[in-house]
């Protein structure tokens, strides 16, 4: 007889994407055939048509699923136009490219909040369009303590059509996660930061992403407020601005953590590229020089006996 442990492995591999044993309702969007209507949203042949009024259907701190499917569209135009408001859930987009499910922000405010704990969303594409800028594509609140961002993928309509920044982490924050994300931004001279926290953090990582961006300040900045226990690895950080000498990533003189193999590029010439005094860097390749190889970043200067 199967024991516990063989029961959640299966019941875990017959949910596909969702990689822990749930006792939570599994719901559905689909904008091509759905309805924000009551009743809907439960099974895949009747879906909701939005994301938010999915996640109103939820339970908090029961680990409720909601499966978005492949080509789904929405608009957002303001902060709470899809509301994280709910502790626990589990928001997964299903499909790739072309058919990637895809939430477009048309209007400055617009924004994916995390406003609960312990909130996870992947594979999801979001597009700025709107002409001055979108200000935050996703934004944390201090009371978005364990989000986990990943597979998330970032792209701008056009060049005036932008994210000004595009994960907005508010103070006191703990224990974020993001991870394996593509955030690109076209190049342009409104961007200021692609992360950026608005003050301290506690145990957040920053890993395995792809940032390619135009950015006018730090591209990842952490100088608001000092965190606690940062750690950012294995990231891929170019930042294609040429006319500010900031850094591709900074942490406060008094921030702590770990930042390790990195690759970073900063398109102007001698100019740092990593900063963090009370920060250990170990084995981050850094180049100012297009199609030349990076060098070690923060320099060597010191001796091991």
């Amino acid at each position: 007889m199967a024991n516990a442990n063989d029961y959640r492995r299966v019941r875990s591999a017959l949910r596909g994407t969702i990689d822990d044993a749930f006792d939570g309702t599994q719901f559905y969007v689909n904008s091509v055939t759905g309805s924000d209507a009551s009743g809907y949203g439960y099974t895949i042949d009747a879906p909701t048509a939005t994301i938010d009024y999915a996640i109103g259907l939820c339970t908090a701190a029961k680990g409720d699923v909601i499966h978005v499917m492949p080509s789904h569209a929405e608009n957002v135009t303001t902060a709470t136009g899809i509301n994280c408001d709910v502790a626990g859930i589990t928001i997964v987009g299903h499909g790739r490219a072309g058919v990637m499910p895809t939430v477009s922000f048309t209007a400055a405010a617009g924004s994916i909040t995390v406003g609960a704990a312990n909130v996870t969303i992947r594979n999801l594409k979001l597009v700025a369009n709107f002409a001055t800028g979108v200000t935050a594509g996703v934004t944390i609140a201090a009371t978005g303590d364990g989000c986990t961002l990943d597979g998330l993928v970032m792209r701008d309509a056009a060049a005036n059509t932008e994210f000004l920044v595009h994960i907005s982490v508010a103070t006191t924050v703990t224990d974020l996660v993001v991870e394996n994300c593509s955030l690109v931004g076209l190049i342009s001279e409104s961007m200021t930061n692609s992360i950026l926290f608005a003050g301290t953090s506690s145990d957040c990582t920053i890993r395995r992403n792809y940032i390619f961006v135009d950015s006018s300040d730090d591209t990842i900045d952490h100088l608001a407020g000092a965190a606690v226990n940062l750690h950012v690895h294995d990231n891929v950080i170019i930042n294609q601005d040429t006319t500010t000498a900031l850094y591709c990533f900074r942490n406060k003189s008094d921030g702590t953590g770990v930042v390790h193999d990195n690759k970073c590029g900063y398109n102007k010439v001698d100019a740092e590229m990593l900063v963090g005094a009370g920060t250990w860097f170990f084995e981050n390749y850094c180049s100012n020089t297009i199609a030349e190889s990076g060098l070690l970043d923060p320099a060597t200067t010191h001796a091991i006996p």
